[in-house]
């Protein structure tokens, strides 16, 4: 039996039974806020003070996160386990098809991107390791890290926000979330295909581990690469152009964009949400959380301009 086809769903109980167990839409706002404060404070802390390497840094703030989650979001991870995509074994060819299809309209914006801001693209983080280093970066960032991030933002936010405005709204504001939590530009624009299949790959296939095996797929293989291919002299030479990055044609561009586009727009098509939110039953989705995520992401944003000291006034 194929995955493709969207299984049906047996009926459930009345949604006001079962909304007293499933992740509320502000679970999700403190679980991103809360996610995006420890993994970058804990990990700037860690390798500009205490001076440990990034593999380790990466480790250390997810077992941070971790820790803090426990102790704050209790509750909410409670409804988390008890909702039905997290007892749903993933949907392994949903997984790589999205995969595939988000990967190809990442790299399409990006060509657009380098054809009319092609010295965005230096922003974009490169991940520099040596040594045994190279392996707790792979097991960090490629495996722990995609885990917490899809608890925050595929598990509570994703979830909460189908109960309160429905599966279209919920993949829409889960995936700009997701994208503008990574900072820079560039970035953000390069991930939002891929947060958008994450979103639509989790709501077609009823489970939240489809979204951890492309969320993992994606960052363990873009790391191994780097990992492969640090120190050596097509990585020196990578570094040297980003830096003196010049503009791709506009056509080029144009064209890497039509390409994101149909890439999406088959994703969109495909990747059809099961009915196991009947209807929305309402809730806020705004809180201070939300506001407070929000002010830290512009911060991040702006801090890409304009140095942490200038902001400062020093």
């Amino acid at each position: 039996m194929t995955d493709w086809a969207v299984p049906p769903l047996k009926e459930e109980g009345p949604p006001a039974a079962s909304m007293s167990i499933q992740p509320r839409p502000l679970d999700g706002n403190r679980a991103a806020l809360l996610l995006l404060l420890t993994q970058n404070v804990v990990t700037l802390l860690l390798v500009s003070a205490a001076k440990l390497p990034l593999g380790l840094s990466l480790g250390l703030s997810f077992v941070a996160t971790g820790l803090l989650a426990a102790l704050l979001l209790r509750p909410a991870l409670r409804r988390l386990t008890r909702d039905s995509r997290w007892r749903t074994p993933p949907a392994i060819l949903t997984a790589l098809g999205a995969l595939v299809l988000g990967v190809i309209a990442s790299r399409g914006i990006l060509l657009f991107v380098q054809s009319v801001a092609p010295q965005s693209l230096g922003q974009i983080n490169q991940f520099q390791t040596a040594g045994w280093d190279r392996y707790a970066l792979l097991i960090a960032g490629g495996l722990l890290i995609p885990f917490a991030e899809e608890v925050a933002f595929r598990g509570l936010l994703l979830r909460g926000y189908e109960w309160a405005r429905g599966p279209l709204f919920a993949a829409i504001a889960s995936s700009l979330l997701f994208a503008l939590a990574h900072g820079v530009p560039a970035q953000i624009a390069a991930i939002l295909p891929i947060a958008w299949v994450l979103a639509r790959a989790a709501q077609a296939s009823g489970s939240f581990w489809t979204g951890v095996v492309i969320h993992a797929l994606n960052n363990f293989f873009s790391l191994l690469l780097a990992v492969l291919l640090s120190g050596s002299k097509v990585m020196a030479q990578a570094h040297k152009e980003l830096e003196n990055m010049k503009a791709l044609p506009l056509s080029f561009g144009l064209a890497g964009l039509l390409v994101a586009a149909a890439c999406m727009f088959v994703a969109t098509l495909w990747l059809r949400p099961r009915s196991d939110v009947p209807a929305p039953v309402g809730g806020s989705v705004v809180g201070g959380s939300l506001v407070a995520l929000l002010l830290l992401v512009a911060v991040v944003i702006a801090g890409q301009f304009v140095p942490l000291g200038a902001l400062l006034g020093r």
